[in-house]
């Protein structure tokens, strides 16, 4: 095996191929081209963050978004599902650490004029890593307070815009003529006296002190272009740069990923995976068409590295997506494709999944049911268009063969179900549970002292609901997956973001 890997590119190029790797088996019967890359925050494309969770006696749910250049502004949306709120108080805390154990002072929400349920505000997030939003309410029924995990990762650097670049070097011109002017004054006229004319040495005194001053404008314009130089190019080591990842298969199928990093300014560890929902890795492979999906679960065989054998698959292109958690509380995202001849791989076993449309199972789009072995879900929707930047409701049902509510869901992985949004064109991912975006592994930390899924320790209702909002208008497809009688049952769904 031959494996040349690249220079690390920026963040804005990100998802372009970072490695690619060329393996032969033997004989040349298999000849697969893995080319991994990885991508800012854990959802590509979809870096807002929804969480439907309990404060108190307050049901509410919370829409966080993050600024892309830190620092800078996040804003925030509460909507509660109760009229007895008088107040919403906001304020960022560190996730972990001392910082998290002493807030200051929090800013209170503005109750919105036309919806009294939905409160709004904004935040500073001031440095990169792992921050939480802590919402508190007060109202009739007491107090509750939630907190929200939120990554900050700098994307980029904010562009100035060229009408302001234009009014700033008007302004520099201005304000360097007027220095000139004054020196060159100052030198000509200072030693006149009271009706006195300019004579030749005056004049010469003023132009030399004029040359003197616009030498030193020119010197401190230089000098500080290379300040303004030298910190923009600080802030570039600042802005996020994603983990780079390899891999190679073998021959009978064992799929193997090696994380590294490139070397971002702030620290990060290989060794602090933190499990989510039971696994360290949760693996997506999707084809381009988005007509099959295996949702996969790698070990760990070695610090920042997984293996995972791979089940059958026919010959072809697939998309891969890697969700990860770090101790911190901070999740990414390591994308990448691959091509290859058909596999004949290991059966499907735990948590491992898959969907192929081509086999029947269960193509369902905008609300109708098609019955299959498990039985089917379906889209229950209202008439109401589809908004981007807007937090939706999600809600499906699930059905026995007979039409009726299914009565023996069962916990997929801790939770109700899994949700995968997945724009047409594969530029949006979200990996989305019925508590939000929000990783579980993440939320701990933020909450410690809630227990796993307390949710859904009672009976399972045969409806489950998943909080998101599309960042961008296309054409998305929705996988969602529950598990009855120890079956993952796939839901396929598309959706137009006008």
């Amino acid at each position: 095996m031959k494996c040349e890997r690249k220079e690390p590119q920026s963040a804005q190029r990100s998802l372009r191929t970072r490695s690619l790797c060329e393996l032969r088996g033997l004989g040349g019967s298999i000849l697969i081209v893995v080319a991994l890359q990885a991508v800012a925050l854990a959802h590509i494309g979809s870096p807002d963050v929804f969480l439907e969770g309990q404060a108190g006696a307050y049901r509410v749910f919370v829409t966080v978004r993050p600024p892309h250049a830190i620092p800078g502004v996040a804003d925030v949306e509460v909507l509660t599902t109760s009229d007895d709120v008088r107040g919403v108080r906001i304020v960022p805390l560190p996730l972990t650490g001392a910082g998290a154990q002493f807030a200051p002072v929090a800013d209170r929400a503005v109750r919105s004029a036309e919806d009294p349920r939905m409160f709004t505000g904004h935040l500073w997030l001031m440095s990169a890593g792992a921050w939480q939003v802590r919402v508190a309410l007060e109202g009739d029924r007491g107090s509750g307070t939630l907190s929200v995990p939120v990554p900050t990762l700098p994307q980029s650097t904010l562009g100035m815009s060229r009408g302001l670049r234009a009014m700033l070097f008007f302004l520099m011109l201005l304000l360097a003529s007027g220095f000139v002017g004054i020196i060159s004054a100052m030198a000509r006229e200072a030693r006149l006296g009271a009706g006195e004319a300019l004579d030749r040495g005056a004049r010469v005194r003023g132009w030399i002190a004029g040359a003197i001053a616009t030498v030193a404008i020119v010197g401190i314009i230089f000098l500080g272009n290379r300040w303004w130089t030298a910190e923009a190019s600080s802030y570039d080591q600042y802005v996020y740069k994603p983990l780079d990842a390899t891999a190679s298969v073998t021959a009978d199928a064992r799929l193997t990923l090696d994380l590294h990093d490139p070397g971002w300014i702030a620290s990060r560890r290989l060794d602090d995976f933190v499990a989510d929902h039971g696994h360290l890795m949760h693996l997506f492979v999707v084809s381009p068409s988005l007509d099959r999906l295996w949702h996969l679960h790698p070990d760990e065989i070695a610090t920042g590295a997984f293996a995972q054998r791979l089940p059958d698959m026919p010959a072809g292109q697939y998309e891969l997506f890697a969700d990860l958690v770090h101790a911190t509380g901070v999740s990414e995202t390591v994308t990448g494709t691959i091509n290859t001849a058909a596999i004949h791989g290991a059966a499907l076993a735990g948590d491992d999944s898959s969907f192929d449309e081509a086999e029947g199972l269960a193509r369902r789009s905008s609300g109708s049911k098609e019955p299959s072995e498990g039985g089917s879900i379906t889209w229950v929707r209202d008439d109401k268009p589809l908004v981007t930047k807007r937090l939706t409701l999600f809600t499906f049902r699930v059905d026995d063969a007979d039409g009726q509510p299914a009565r023996n869901l069962e916990l997929y992985m801790g939770m109700l179900g899994h949700a995968i949004f997945v724009r047409r064109d594969r530029k949006v991912f979200a990996h989305v549970h019925p508590s939000g975006s929000a990783p579980m592994a993440a939320m701990e930390i933020a909450m410690p002292s809630t227990r796993d899924h307390a949710d859904h320790e009672m009976a399972l209702p045969s409806t489950v609901t998943f909080p998101y909002g599309f960042p961008e208008s296309g054409e998305y497809r929705i996988f969602v997956q529950v598990k009855r009688a120890g079956r993952v049952i796939t839901g396929v769904f598309d959706a137009t973001a006008p």
